[in-house]
């Protein structure tokens, strides 16, 4: 199923996604072809895969592992926030606060900026969830630390990465 993650296109997701739905479907095989639904690239089936996990077709159990499969992928990060920032009544109305959407809240630690970190802060001050409060300090802090990172080692990556040219 690695396919999807080198670039599936529109004909294979549509596969998966009969697979997911298909009578006598194992849950072994629910969860392959449902998981792998997150790793597919395109922007338009990113798009198709957060419509669906909000959708009355996948389970809220089943919801935050979608989502948190997208917010943690970089090819898919920024459109998935986005997608929860605007659907957020949806997704804290299918998921309820208190198994859910702490999962969404947690995937929000693979962010590494120290903007998103900001934006992540000031969304939750506008549309606090209390249940959540110690995995969304969790996560800011994630975020906070891989940001620092970064902008501790970028440059000298950077510079080793020079030296090497030919």
């Amino acid at each position: 199923l690695q396919v999807a993650a080198a670039g599936g296109d529109a004909a294979l997701y549509d596969k998966f996604l009969a697979r997911v739905a298909a009578p006598g479907t194992t849950p072994e095989e629910y969860y392959r072809f449902f998981n792998t639904l997150a790793a597919f690239r395109d922007p338009a089936l990113v798009s198709r895969t957060l419509m669906y996990a909000v959708s009355p077709d996948v389970r809220s159990q089943d919801t935050p592992l979608l989502l948190g499969q997208l917010l943690g992928s970089p090819a898919s990060q920024d459109a998935a926030w986005t997608f929860v920032k605007n659907q957020w009544p949806v997704i804290t109305s299918k998921l309820g606060v208190f198994q859910g959407v702490p999962n969404v809240v947690g995937a929000l630690g693979a962010f590494c900026s120290t903007d998103r970190a900001a934006e992540v802060t000031a969304f939750f001050k506008a549309n606090p969830v209390p249940p959540a409060a110690r995995i969304l300090q969790q996560s800011i802090e994630r975020i906070t630390s891989c940001a620092a990172v970064d902008t501790r080692q970028s440059p000298a990556f950077a510079k080793w990465l020079d030296s090497k040219k030919p």
